[in-house]
């Protein structure tokens, strides 16, 4: 299975780009401050050269072999993930940073005794519900529970 965000959300951070690339040349052309302009054109360059095309390349794919998710900047993706293979059992919970926001973390108790904790991407939890109901479907044990403070 392979998740992906809906088509509309890339597309609408293209349209948010370019509107503020013709909000920036609407500025240059009525000759107000540069500067305004210089912000709009960032915003246009942001939205549109990294937000867009990261969006449209995020991705969490669960498999026979693997759950793993590619996110982040379309030119330094970040993968992360793990082998079913190698899992005994997922405890997710939630967990606060220092600033005290609460988010959610994936601790995957591995066969070999390790555990390790992951932070899953927006997508990853939107699809969460269907994710753990396909591990555990695949045989793997899958808790859900409060989990402390770091």
């Amino acid at each position: 299975m392979v998740y992906t965000f809906p088509t509309y959300v890339p597309i609408l951070a293209a349209v948010v780009a370019v509107l503020a690339a013709a909000v920036g040349a609407g500025i240059l052309w009525l000759r107000k401050p540069w500067s305004y302009a210089l912000v709009a054109f960032a915003v246009s360059a942001l939205l549109g050269g990294i937000l867009a095309p990261g969006l449209m390349l995020d991705r969490v794919v669960l498999d026979d072999e693997k759950l793993e998710q590619t996110t982040g900047f379309w030119f330094a993706p970040t993968v992360k993930g793990f082998r079913l293979a190698d899992v005994a059992a997922v405890t997710i919970g939630t967990k606060r940073n220092s600033r005290g926001r609460e988010y959610e973390v994936w601790l995957v108790h591995r066969r070999s005794g390790q555990t390790q904790e992951f932070d899953p991407g927006d997508l990853w939890e939107m699809n969460g519900p269907d994710i753990i109901e396909r591990l555990r479907a695949k045989g793997i044990q899958v808790r859900q529970e409060a989990m402390g403070n770091p």
